[in-house]
């Protein structure tokens, strides 16, 4: 505030923030609340009173500067500062900035000049500076800010016309480096270089501009720049004496590289790989020239990458007698493909050509193209490719030169083409970015935080700027506020945008550039629950021949909308997985959407039937299937390998999808898929994914009322708490399973049930319930005619007698369960009884027979896959081995079963690793 030319002190800054509202308020009545948003970001409970405090405070002051106390009045609900014609700036200012306006419009170019520079001149630093700024003073100081530059592009409009561009220039290239983003300062600097007859630094300007907008948002210049482009570079000389001049000024801007970041990070590998193909080519004979596609996702810094590859290369004094470079708008949302022929044009016109001597044609400008950079040493950079038709005829024809391509496609018919994959970035190297432009700190002083941010970002290039530049863009965030906005997978790409620029926005245009069939892949892809898809299962969402969806699935990885982690296994970056949920949100029905869940929830079902066959082929279908709902039909498997190897590949999916199938209320599947995969779960002790399907299932069971299903999952959930050493719970789901057995009438799950309650009591050495239990149980398996079920229950029976002193009847029922057994060829159910015929033979102290069945069972269990039970026979193995003195080859198989069993993380490794110290200390 000025007074008779005096600067007049207002008090602090808060004081002064009141002032300004007050101000921007001028003789209207400013109410309490609408201080305390201007003055606050976040208002106290009471803000009144120091509201009254600041006020007093500016009173004195005005008191100071001899004002009358008038000035500053108290009103029925707030306060009124008055304020007379000529005394605020702000208020002198937009009335010159309309008259400037005004001016322009009226083509009166003097006026407008003279208006404008009487409303710059107004201005000293930045608005209300000094001041704290709440919500509303921050939205004011913007508002303001942005009325000034827009009085600087007036005026340079203004002054442009009246052919004085030189006058602007300075003020233009200052403030351009404070707004990089704001397009009309840069179109009036390039405007002003090139009416100054400084073409050459026009095009570099536009360069500069462009750079800053694709490296930093992702983004490629409006359509004012790129047209203004374009002009300056198809521009004939205004007349015949001055063509040779204008030629040669135009010739000569043939440096053409956007400009380098400061920002660049990490890319080590890739860099390395392409200066290794440059370094290679330079030595070899070739003669074509090398080139080098740079492909990958959109937002995964392509164009980065290429731009400063190029400055390296150039700053080793290779290329460094031209550069070009074009952006050929391959996925641009306000410009077509560009057209190779308007490019060449281009191009030419920068290699000398007169405008009057470019032949018509792109093969004609193609070929007068390829003759003029014979002998030169030229790099070539075609960003933003979107097809081979149209990287073609851009291509250099001899080997002096470089060509660079970026694009979200693979170009597998450009012949000699080394591509460059670009992936996400490392987690440090995402971090480094992070920081970098977070700026002050800010990174290193919360390393966790910003490490949860750039996973958040899937280590996506873009998505880091765009977070960090969020964070530096707001002072009083912390790294927290920036990571807990994005843990919303929902909101998260609407929350990584600047402005109109952002990740959704260069995602659609990828996806809007694919066919129709392409694009319901896509948005298929985004509902299927698990972390990857095979063309099995993108064929069951569908509803596809899996030939049909396999070439989607390649075509959409050329793309470079999936990637594959490993052969025939497709997955999505974790925002593009967001994007097409989105996608089929939009463009798919509720019931759509249901229906492709319901197909792939039946394939899977279908599918790890099919596997369970294989892996127990002589144990019945434990539930009913309903027919599959998809063309794609369920896989077939050659032996019980492939089918757990299918088991552990689909693992994930499975689980995935037994918990879509609750969460559509496809409540059948959601309780008959963890029914099926019992015994998987069993044999490989996945625990975690086994108890949380059997509560699911329960729940979904329970919700159909099926008794039965609901006896089923009872019955997995015992084995589960009995394998994991929770007796307790597992006798507790045996009994609610044996109860609804029975009410039921179903004999063979029943006798499977009391086979289980009977294990249980052995290994709380309740023998005699045990004993009862499989005596219960035999009778109900021969009625059923489950010759397994009666020869694992014989082999569970003889080893209680066994454990009961009852010898000969234990070996009579062990000699039973071996005769079915071996009749049937099942090895699954072997393992077990020759277990229990090696512990029968230990306790006779018939140590190598005993060592003899005990390394049968191992095999048995090996080769149905059974690694648990492999570990469990080597640890008895081991004891028969010490019991007869080969100690060396028993501790060997004991480290063998630990292995084993802390693969499998199953707690009987405490126990194992307690014997081999135990062993170590008895023999040393």
């Amino acid at each position: 505030m000025r007074c008779a030319g005096q600067t007049v002190s207002m008090g602090g800054r808060r004081q002064r923030s009141v002032l300004a509202a007050l101000l921007l308020r001028a003789n209207e009545v400013a109410g309490t609340g609408y201080l305390a948003e201007a003055v606050w970001e976040t208002p106290p409970v009471s803000p009144e009173s120091n509201i009254r405090t600041y006020v007093a405070g500016l009173r004195r002051a005005l008191r100071a500067a001899g004002d009358s106390d008038d000035r500053l009045a108290t009103e029925p609900g707030g306060y009124r500062l008055t304020v007379h014609d000529g005394e605020l700036d702000l208020t002198v200012f937009e009335n010159q900035a309309r008259q400037a306006e005004a001016a322009i419009e009226r083509g009166d170019f003097t006026s407008a000049a003279d208006h404008a520079e009487r409303a710059l001149d107004l201005w000293r630093g930045r608005p209300m500076e000094g001041a704290v700024l709440g919500t509303l003073l921050t939205t004011e100081s913007s508002r303001i800010e942005d009325l000034r530059l827009t009085m600087v592009e007036q005026h340079a409009r203004a002054r442009i016309a009246l052919g004085r561009p030189d006058l602007v220039v300075g003020g233009l290239r200052s403030l351009v480096l404070e707004h990089p983003y704001r397009e009309e300062l840069w179109a009036q600097l390039i405007l002003a270089f090139y009416r100054g007859g400084r073409q050459a630094e026009a095009l570099a300007a536009f360069a500069q501009a462009r750079a800053r907008l694709v490296e930093e948002l992702g983004i490629e210049p409006g359509t004012r720049l790129q047209r203004l482009h374009q002009e300056i570079l198809l521009s004939d000389s205004p007349d015949e004496s001055e063509a040779d001049t204008d030629t040669v000024s135009i010739a000569r801007a043939y440096r053409q590289l956007p400009m380098d970041i400061t920002e660049f990070t990490g890319r080590e590998m890739e860099l390395g790989a392409l200066l290794r193909i440059v370094e290679e080519h330079g030595g070899s004979r070739s003669t074509a020239p090398p080139v080098i596609a740079i492909e990958g996702m959109a937002g995964v810094g392509k164009t980065r990458l290429a731009v400063h590859a190029a400055h390296r290369i150039v700053a080793q004094g290779r290329f460094e007698e031209m550069q070009l470079w074009t952006d050929l708008h391959g996925f641009d949302p306000e410009h077509a493909p560009a057209d190779p022929a308007e490019v060449l044009a281009g191009f030419l016109r920068l290699l000398g050509v007169p405008g009057q001597q470019i032949p018509h044609g792109v093969e004609a400008r193609s070929v007068l193209y390829r003759d003029r950079l014979v002998g030169r040493r030229v790099l070539v950079l075609l960003d933003n490719a979107a097809s081979e038709e149209q990287i073609k005829p851009l291509l250099p024809g001899t080997p002096d030169c470089l060509v660079l391509i970026t694009s979200r496609r693979r170009f597998p018919g450009l012949d000699g083409t080394r591509p460059v994959p670009l992936e996400v970035l490392a987690v440090e190297d995402a971090l480094e970015l992070f920081g970098r432009i977070a700026g002050d700190g800010r990174a290193e002083a919360e390393p966790e935080t910003a490490r949860r941010v750039v996973e958040l970002c899937g280590g996506l290039p873009l998505a880091v700027v765009l977070a960090a530049r969020r964070l530096r863009n707001r002072p009083l965030w912390t790294i927290g506020d920036v990571a807990d906005r994005l843990d919303d997978a929902e909101r998260r790409l609407a929350r990584l945008s600047a402005g109109a620029v952002g990740i959704q926005a260069v995602f659609d245009l990828s996806y809007r550039a694919l066919p129709a069939r392409h694009q319901r892949m896509f948005r298929l892809l985004g509902l299927h629950p698990g972390d990857d898809v095979t063309p099995a299962t993108a064929a069951a969402l569908g509803d596809l021949h899996p030939d049909d969806s396999e070439s989607l699935l390649e075509d959409l990885l050329d793309e470079h909308l999936v990637h594959q982690a490993t052969p025939g296994r497709y997955r999505l970056h974790d925002l593009l997985l967001t994007f097409a949920r989105e996608c089929a949100r939009a463009e798919e029905s509720d019931d759509d959407r249901r229906s492709a869940l319901h197909r792939l929830a039946s394939w899977y079902l279908h599918a790890a039937e099919a596997a369970r066959r294989k892996v127990e082929p002589h144990r019945g279908q434990p539930v009913r299937l309903q027919p599959l709902l998809t063309e794609q039909p369920a896989p077939t498997f050659g032996d019980h390998e492939q089918a757990l190897a299918w088991y552990e590949a689909e693992r994930a999916g499975l689980v995935a999808a037994i918990r879509a199938s609750a969460d559509q209320k496809l409540l059948a599947i959601a309780w008959q898929l963890p029914a099926v995969l019992l015994n998987f779960h069993y044999r490989r002790s996945h625990w975690n994914d086994w108890l949380a399907s059997h509560r699911i299932a329960l729940s979904a069971a329970t919700t159909l009322a099926d008794r039965h299903g609901q006896a089923i999952i009872w019955r997995g959930l015992g084995i589960a708490y009995h394998d994991l050493q929770r007796f307790n719970e597992a006798l507790n789901a045996y009994q609610q399973a044996q109860s609804i057995l029975e009410e039921v009438g179903d004999a063979n799950s029943l006798a499977w049930n009391l086979n289980n309650v009977g294990v249980a009591y052995i290994d709380l050495r309740r023998l005699d319930e045990a004993r009862e239990c499989f005596e219960r149980a035999v009778p109900l398996f021969k009625a059923t005619e489950d010759s397994q079920g009666e020869g694992i229950c014989l082999s569970n029976l003889g080893d209680t007698l066994r454990e009961l002193g009852l010898r000969t009847e234990a070996t009579g029922c062990l000699e039973e369960a071996l005769r079915i057994q071996h009749a049937m060829a099942d090895q699954a159910s072997l393992r077990y009884t020759l277990t229990t015929f090696g512990d029968l033979l230990y306790d006779d102290g018939d140590y190598l027979e005993a060592a003899r069945c005990h390394r049968d069972a191992a095999i048995a269990s090996e080769a149905v896959g059974d690694k648990r039970t492999v570990a469990r026979a080597l640890v008895n193995l081991a004891r028969a081995l010490d019991a007869a003195g080969d100690v060396e080859t028993a501790q060997a198989d004991r480290r063998r079963a630990l292995a084993l069993f802390d693969e499998l993380g199953d707690p009987q490794a405490g126990a194992v690793r307690g014997l081999i110290h135990e062993s170590e200390h008895r023999h040393n």
